[in-house]
């Protein structure tokens, strides 16, 4: 079965037997990451490398939605604040260039 034209998710920090399988049937083209999904790195690495063994392709896309400011699904202490769109338009305001 070829890859599928879709992203999926999955409810955990790691698969379910379920998601395994549905992975494994479907070939989904790619994984987005939610708050749910994430502890520490290590964690989220395992879960990637067991999204992508599964539709066994070692470079199917890996998605996350990393806005900064209240939207930040990567956090402190494993990860860095990212600015929020307000402090990147004042910056842009500040010099466009």
């Amino acid at each position: 079965m070829g890859i599928k034209a879709f992203i999926t998710g999955v409810a955990g920090t790691l698969l379910s037997d379920e998601e395994r399988y549905f992975i494994d049937q479907e070939h989904p083209w790619g994984l987005i990451l939610f708050a749910r999904n994430i502890e520490e790195p290590r964690q989220v690495h395992r879960l990637v490398d067991e999204f992508r063994e599964g539709v066994g392709r070692g470079n199917a896309p890996v998605l996350i939605d990393q806005e900064g400011g209240r939207v930040q699904r990567l956090r402190p202490p494993h990860w860095s604040n990212y600015a929020t769109g307000r402090q990147l338009g004042d910056l842009w305001r500040h010099d466009p260039n």
